[in-house]
């Protein structure tokens, strides 16, 4: 088979990823100034306050952390646009990815497909329903934006599934650990974080929808998005350290991201005299000290899995590993 020739239908859907992040950054910078949008992202959060909104200081925080993936730090509306530049460098990364030659003149990206195109359609699905949500949500359509939002959710799952899977097979055929660290550091990291910050803000918006628009009281609705989101955790860490353990093993920013966001959240809801706690003041400081003890957790599980317990995992996957690469060449041949 030539390698040495692009694949039209990768440098299609490529393009079609940069265009649709394009319009992203395009559309939520016209949205900030109001221009062909009746409302700012941030004036119509505002209009519907909840107890359990973090504090305005955590998103310095945050970026601070992962300021090797933003290009400036200009919004501090909580929205699920507003992570739209922690994907920047690591998009630029997969571009200069495509255009890599082997030294025999094969194009890199045509014999290792660490970019499977369903990557790239679900991060492409994942910016168009960054687009409808951005409109749904400055013309005030509580109810409807529920559509938007979990798609954006779910096609985020898919594109960091795709691309997990994809790394596995290939981690010791042809790939530089170079390549290797970028992509576990900044896809899989990057990708992550946002759609953390994706789940996060679901939950915001279910308690939104209970509370104006099904008109039923804000604590309920707020416990009940704090209970949904323990539920997301404590199952997102059973999934990470035994089940997903060979794709997650250098994945930590959803800790990250949940340890900040909530804690910023108990920090602004919080009472200053330490007095009259509501239930969710409760709920949130024990989830902020769940994610903390889980995240200490995934510390554990990584360094047991890296030192005593890595001989074991190591015989148990090979075979399978081998397996899967060799049916992957023979569906390449």
């Amino acid at each position: 088979m030539n390698y040495e020739q692009h694949n039209l239908k990768n440098l299609i859907l490529l393009l079609l990823t940069v265009l649709s992040y394009s319009a992203v950054l395009i559309l939520n910078r016209l949205a900030s100034k109001k221009i062909f949008f009746p409302n700012d992202v941030g004036s119509i959060s505002r209009l519907f306050p909840l107890d359990i909104t973090p504090a305005p200081i955590i998103f310095p925080i945050i970026w601070s952390t992962i300021y090797i993936w933003q290009v400036s730090l200009k919004n501090n509306a909580f929205s699920i646009t507003n992570y739209k530049k922690f994907k920047t460098i690591w998009l630029i990364y997969v571009i200069t990815f495509h255009f890599r030659r082997c030294s025999n003149r094969d194009l890199l990206y045509r014999k290792i497909q660490l970019f499977h195109p369903a990557f790239f359609l679900a991060f492409v699905f994942n910016n168009v329903g960054m687009i409808v949500w951005l409109f749904v949500w400055t013309n005030k359509l509580i109810g409807v934006r529920f559509i938007p939002d979990y798609f954006v959710r779910l096609a985020l799952y898919l594109a960091l599934y795709v691309s997990f899977k994809s790394l596995y097979l290939f981690v010791n055929f042809f790939l530089r650990k170079k390549d290797y660290w970028m992509v576990s550091i900044l896809v899989h990291n990057g990708l992550a974080f946002f759609a953390t910050w994706v789940t996060i803000a679901s939950c915001l918006n279910l308690a939104t929808y209970l509370t104006y628009g099904l008109f039923i009281e804000l604590n309920i609705s707020t416990t009940c998005s704090l209970l949904i989101l323990s539920v997301i955790c404590i199952l997102f860490s059973i999934f990470e350290n035994f089940i997903w353990q060979k794709y997650m093993l250098y994945t930590f920013t959803p800790w990250i991201v949940l340890i900040s966001g909530l804690s910023g959240s108990l920090y602004k809801n919080y009472p200053k005299s330490g007095v009259n706690l509501t239930r969710n003041n409760i709920l949130t400081m024990l989830l902020v000290l769940t994610c903390a003890c889980l995240f200490t957790f995934k510390i554990i599980m990584f360094c047991l899995y890296k030192t005593i317990w890595k001989e074991k995992v190591d015989k148990k996957e090979s075979h399978r590993l081998l397996q899967a690469k060799q049916e992957n060449l023979t569906a390449a041949i």
